[in-house]
């Protein structure tokens, strides 16, 4: 109920108003027998108040817990595959979900703000009022900002909003700025409450930075503008300024000097604002470890196969089920980046040859150059044919590995002994894979189960080889890269089955002393990760498959 609908208010003798936490709407649940609440283990608030130290990989928030991060810490990838097949509800089960009309979101901070938003928006269009409302929002180009807005005032079900919107880069003049008011104005003087949206309104103006902003302090202050000798009042209206230069809030005018932040009076007129919104957007957000980009692109490829293209979302079992090529699937979820946002993701549903198609197959795809306008085509591609290894191919596939493992073993001069040991140079598992238990089995499995996600997050992909495919080395720096991947997959396949770090290997007490970070990584251990990169190409030649490094075509 709190999640829903905010706080209660209660009206005590004083006159006075007291929000309260709605008591009787969760008991009155309770006793009706639904199932409202999930358990979750909250961290340590006091842990989490304590900056986080420095490390190579950046985090996305320091200090900052979620049910969602809790309930999903495993693999997204099949999770988003589940949200765009079957919805957000049927997928994602005891974390919150923030409605807005029909935007969704699961990320924390999102909901947070966009509920803030709306109240602001609720509260204003509840009243009369004689000054605009304020409210800046920013994002990444396509992030979808004017969406955001516009399904936050609609589920506000508040009187009539009208919006309308005015890209400042192609003002030319401030007389301009005042034609642009007074339709404004004719909004607000019919049934409507105009919802502006001043789109790229942190554009330069006469070669100065933020040169706009002196001209909407006085509409923002006062309600009016003036045109010569007359004042025109605006009336009650939502001025939505969208960042085009920024993505977020916190870095607005932050490569000005001080100076020049005054000079273009960026104190005053972010005092005027009365609340701001940072959209996430599609893409992973730059410079930071952000896994939940996916599960982003997973709700608003949903969304958008149920506006344009409803077609292929067949009943079944009382539920909208997606029918898509598993291959398609992963390629929206997984492609490197969309280069224009969310309208990207849109067009490429409009490219597709899907007005009469029931199921989104490979054969609606539009080409490689078309692709090519809103993402890496290649990658794209790449992606959506990408090999599924699993049932007798993943069999092979681990024998492959296994027989690649043993062959370098060999050339080292190793021979098989019951027990490893490097010095003697002899090795447990120098034997047939049909002798292997199965742990050691399930080990290869594994392995290359992981080898497209390894692949993909290094820039490479996987295509059928051609006749005559000249044998492929990963770079230095490639190498180095995709081998700690593959440590990081390693040690936590082993923590999963039990293992844990310990000076000597043990198999009875599970011990092992290569399950440390890979900084703490001995030189030799690192060469064995090495190894396993460098025996990825003959690996999947063995199927057929070559590796292929995806350039970017920006």
């Amino acid at each position: 109920s709190l999640w829903v609908s905010g706080f209660d208010r209660h009206d005590l003798e004083s006159g006075k108003d007291e929000f309260r936490f709605p008591f009787e709407t969760v008991v009155k649940a309770f006793d009706q027998g639904n199932d409202i609440l999930s358990v979750a283990s909250i961290q340590n608030p006091v842990k989490n108040l304590i900056r986080a130290e420095p490390t190579d990989t950046p985090r996305i928030r320091a200090g900052y817990w979620t049910l969602l991060e809790d309930r999903y810490t495993g693999d997204l990838n099949q999770v988003a595959q589940q949200i765009v097949l079957a919805g957000v509800d049927a997928a994602l089960q005891d974390v919150p979900v923030g409605q807005f009309g029909a935007l969704k979101t699961v990320d924390r901070r999102e909901i947070e703000a966009l509920h803030s938003i709306r109240t602001l928006i609720g509260e204003y269009l509840a009243r009369p009022q004689g000054r605009p409302l304020s409210i800046a929002v920013f994002g990444p180009p396509g992030s979808g900002k004017s969406f955001a807005v516009k399904q936050i005032a609609k589920s506000t079900s508040v009187g009539s909003v009208q919006a309308i919107t005015f890209n400042i880069s192609q003002f030319d003049h401030p007389s301009d700025l005042i034609d642009a008011l007074h339709q404004v104005r004719d909004i607000s003087l019919s049934a409507s409450t105009p919802l502006v949206f001043w789109d790229e309104f942190d554009t330069p103006y006469e070669g100065k930075a933020l040169g706009w902003l002196r001209y909407f302090l006085a509409p923002m202050q006062d309600g009016a503008f003036q045109e010569g000798q007359i004042t025109h009042p605006i009336g009650k209206s939502i001025f939505v300024f969208a960042g085009g230069t920024s993505h977020c809030m916190r870095d607005f005018g932050l490569d000005l000097e001080e100076p020049e932040r005054r000079a273009a009076k960026l104190p005053d007129f972010i005092s005027r604002l009365k609340g701001f919104l940072d959209i996430l957007g599609p893409n992973p957000i730059a410079g930071l470890d952000d896994p939940y980009f996916i599960l982003r692109r997973a709700i608003v490829l949903r969304v958008l196969f149920e506006m344009h293209v409803p077609q292929i979302l067949g009943d079944e079992s009382g539920s909208k089920l997606v029918h898509i090529d598993p291959g398609i699937l992963r390629a929206f979820l997984e492609t490197r980046r969309y280069k224009h946002g969310v309208r990207s993701m849109e067009t490429l549903l409009t490219m597709s040859s899907l007005a009469e198609a029931t199921s989104f197959d490979r054969s609606c795809l539009p080409p490689e150059d078309q692709l090519d306008i809103h993402v890496d085509g290649t990658d794209f591609l790449a992606r959506a044919q990408q090999l599924e290894i699993k049932d007798e191919m993943l069999e092979r596939l681990a024998r492959a590995a296994h027989e690649v493992f043993c062959e370098g073993l060999t050339e080292q001069g190793y021979t098989f002994a019951p027990v490893t040991d490097r010095e003697k140079k002899t090795h447990r598992a120098l034997m047939d894979y049909d002798e292997l238990n199965e742990t050691l089995k399930e080990s290869n499995r594994a392995n290359v189960r992981d080898i497209p996600n390894k692949l993909a997050r290094a820039g490479y992909v996987m295509l059928p080889a051609r006749s005559n495919e000249p044998p492929f080395n990963f770079p230095g720096s490639d190498l180095e890269t995709l081998a700690r991947l593959e440590h990081e997959r390693w040690m936590e396949s082993m923590r999963q089955t039990g293992w844990e770090h310990g000076h000597t290997l043990d198999e009875q007490a599970k011990t092992h002393p290569a399950i440390v970070s890979w900084d703490e990584l001995n030189e030799d251990e690192r060469e064995k990760d090495r190894q396993m990169v460098r025996s990825i190409p003959h690996i999947l030649a063995r199927a057929g498959y070559a590796v292929v490094h995806v350039q970017n075509k920006e």
